[in-house]
């Protein structure tokens, strides 16, 4: 039987990232990616685009503390402060 695709991405199977605001040059990170999560200071994103989340650009405009951790169809991450670690969907 083969592993669960959402089991293979939470478990960091298909790969991850960290992304910080020197990643890409500065330029935002793009690419396709299920599973975000915070670093160990927390981020501050420049702008975040999720395809399947309502509202993802409010994420923007808030502190997101260390570990939150969240799901959805992210194709592209610009991080102003912190850090954060993508896995690949």
């Amino acid at each position: 039987m083969s592993t669960p695709a959402f089991t293979e991405q939470s478990l960091g199977k298909r790969g991850s990232q960290v992304i910080n605001s020197s990643s890409n040059g500065g330029d935002p990170v793009t690419g396709n990616f299920a599973i975000i999560v915070a670093g160990p200071t927390g981020v501050n994103f420049t702008a975040i685009t999720c395809a399947n989340k309502a509202n993802a650009s409010a994420l923007a405009s808030v502190n997101i503390p260390a570990g939150y951790t969240s799901y959805g169809n992210f194709t592209s991450i610009d991080v102003d402060t912190g850090s954060v670690e993508a896995y690949n969907a």
